[in-house]
């Protein structure tokens, strides 16, 4: 199996976080393994012989177009300041929102999240050599080599998606978007190609802004089960769907054995903690307690 492993990072972040988990993957991940990272900004001063480097912003015009409109409107950029002419949250909020719906959040920045939407609408029309394209993010940190066969596991010929899901509606708990800082597209899937264009579409008729929110993670959630549901296709669902437990599904899931997704306040802390790690439920496919990364996390993120 032939793969892309594809990252992104928000500038200004190399010397904090980013460098410290791309540096990971490049040196922990097999050598079979080719590693891009699409940039907003100037090229760090690093180089390593598995890693393209591509300039996002000329490499995807349409991205550039969104972002250029946008840019100036707060209400895009997930405040609540509207300008005349502007976008609005869509009102369906007030009836279903959370507890963000009345303030500024990340949750409802579109400019923001759509470099990374691009970057895997880019990477997917751009590889034909390769049987999958696999997002991670650049504040996820490799802590021992991973093996190949772990990778294969993850990533089946016979579904579009692979991620880590994080509703059970089984359990009547109403369902949550997937945590994406790592999923994998199946090129070889008959409707990968279709999955990334009306996911591109969504930005490039501002569509994006009819939806209850506007990250990447949610968009993306839209989709996949929009794509379940019209064309029956089957999904990896490496998380909640293997009977992994927690909010922090990442390090919960077998991706645990490998690696830390260093999420809000843990990338100043450098790590998850243990008190971000849930006993394993009947059936999940790893125990990571067992792992020494993680005997040696701090107790807690304070």
């Amino acid at each position: 199996m032939k793969i892309k492993v594809i990252t992104s990072y928000k500038p200004g972040t190399w010397d904090l976080y980013s460098g410290r988990g791309i540096k990971s993957i490049a040196e922990q991940w097999p050598n079979e393994i080719d590693l891009v990272v699409y940039l907003e900004e100037p090229k760090p001063n690093y180089d390593h012989p598995r890693i393209t480097w591509i300039d996002l912003n000329a490499a995807e015009p349409e991205l550039l177009k969104f972002k250029n409109k946008h840019k100036s409107d707060p209400v895009a950029c997930g405040e609540l300041q509207e300008i005349p002419g502007g976008v609005r949250r869509p009102a369906a909020l007030q009836q279903q929102g959370g507890l963000d719906k009345n303030k500024g959040s990340f949750l409802w920045d579109a400019v923001r999240f759509s470099n990374k939407v691009f970057c895997v609408v880019n990477a997917v029309r751009n590889s034909p050599n390769y049987d999958y394209v696999l997002w991670v993010d650049a504040d996820t940190f490799t802590f021992r080599p991973l093996p190949l066969n772990f990778l294969e596991t993850l990533l089946p010929r016979d579904t579009m998606l692979t991620f880590l899901g994080r509703e059970r509606y089984a359990l009547k708990d109403g369902g949550k978007y997937p945590e994406c800082g790592f999923v994998g597209y199946n090129l070889q899937h008959p409707n990968t190609q279709e999955f990334v264009a009306e996911w591109e579409k969504l930005y490039t008729s501002d569509a994006v802004f009819q939806l209850l929110e506007w990250h990447d993670s949610f968009v993306f959630w839209h989709l996949a089960r929009k794509f379940q549901e019209k064309y029956n296709i089957q999904v990896n669902d490496i998380g909640y769907g293997k009977n992994v437990k927690g909010h922090h599904v990442f390090i919960n899931s077998e991706l645990g054995l490998y690696m830390d997704h260093m999420k809000g306040k843990r990338k100043k802390l450098g790590s998850s903690a243990k008190a971000d790690l849930r006993p394993p439920m009947k059936d999940a496919p790893a125990n990571i307690w067992n792992v020494d990364y993680w005997k040696k996390v701090p107790p807690s993120l304070k």
